[in-house]
């Protein structure tokens, strides 16, 4: 062979990616978890809510006071 005629290295084909099987019940334990997670914060917004409704601070009762109310 001369040099001009010197086949080009081969590379190998990539090996095709083992397809992997989810964990039996990861969609129910996900499912669970994020029921869980929206359940307290909505919990935790409620009882925020109900606490400045109640009994609000008294920056809030300012503000609510500095506020332009058209309906009065």
């Amino acid at each position: 062979m001369t040099r001009d005629t010197v086949p080009a290295p081969v590379q190998p084909p990539d090996p095709a990616p083992v397809p992997q099987q989810p964990t039996a019940g990861a969609g129910l334990t996900a499912a669970i978890t994020q029921g869980a997670v929206q359940g307290a914060a909505r919990s935790t917004t409620d009882r925020l809510g109900d606490k400045l409704l109640t009994n609000p601070p008294d920056w809030l009762r300012a503000l609510w006071h500095a506020l332009p109310k058209p309906w009065e």
